[in-house]
């Protein structure tokens, strides 16, 4: 049997997730990157949410919460569509309060395939969106750490957080969705962004899909992240994104086959 991780390493995981395999959490000591979409923020039952903070407390977990994913587009031109992705943010941010979470995730929405023209018109609106959900977090003692999806270049967020300019808002610099959708190469991306990086997402993939897979078992060459890492001097928390059990296994014998890319 796998030994237990050693902390500040995070899982993301859904809601559901946590509260069916809360003793697995317990066992591998598994600080939790909790993420509910928008349709589980629609119908979320406080009890479920009580009971996930229940099991964190006990087992003395950190947690962190992962906003929306599906359908949101802070920048969207349409403003009913960016008030609707506001909202959920907001929910996002109460729910993190309500878990105990002291950062949330953001993605900007940004769609490559629809606004590859238009970054400039779509980033502009996403600063006051931005800076809305960032001010309301702050209240509540919450970071929120903008994670690159679609975007072809660091630029498009960095500026964006700047333009913000919100105290508690950082970096966070996913390494599969570098892999599959950035076009600016590795070493640049992570010297642009540098110790502004404040988590990394750590999975791997192959082909033209983002599949969540261990560490180590798709295409990814993360010998030279953790040189790179290294050189630059970026510090962050590292978040695993396993979508399955098995998956779950082989990121712990990643971590524990690798030790000197943590240290």
């Amino acid at each position: 049997m796998n030994q237990p991780v050693e902390q500040p390493f995070y899982f993301a995981v859904p809601l559901d997730f946590l509260l069916t395999h809360g003793e697995l959490a317990r066992r591998q000591r598994v600080n939790a990157e909790v993420f509910a979409d928008g349709d589980v923020l629609h119908d979320l039952d406080p009890a479920r949410v009580s009971a996930a903070r229940a099991l964190l407390d006990s087992a003395r977990l950190g947690r962190r919460v992962h906003g929306p994913i599906s359908e949101m587009a802070l920048g969207a031109f349409d403003p009913r569509i960016r008030e609707v992705s506001v909202g959920r943010y907001r929910q996002s941010i109460a729910f993190a309060e309500a878990l105990g979470a002291r950062a949330l995730v953001a993605h900007t929405g940004f769609d490559i395939l629809n606004k590859r023209d238009l970054a400039d018109r779509y980033f502009a609106l996403f600063v006051p969106s931005l800076r809305l959900i960032a001010r309301e977090a702050a209240e509540k003692g919450i970071r929120i750490l903008v994670e690159n999806t679609f975007e072809p270049s660091p630029g498009l967020i960095l500026d964006a957080v700047d333009a913000a300019g919100e105290e508690n808002v950082g970096l966070l610099f996913d390494i599969a969705h570098h892999h599959l959708y950035g076009r600016t190469p590795l070493d640049e991306w992570l010297a642009c962004w540098g110790n502004r990086i404040e988590e990394v997402h750590l999975t791997d993939t192959r082909g033209d899909w983002d599949f969540h897979l261990a560490p180590g078992t798709g295409e990814i060459d993360f010998a030279r992240f953790f040189a790179l890492r290294r050189e630059l001097g970026i510090r962050p928390v590292f978040t695993f994104e396993p979508h399955d059990l098995d998956a779950f296994a082989e990121t712990i014998q990643f971590i524990q086959a690798h030790p000197e890319y943590f240290t």
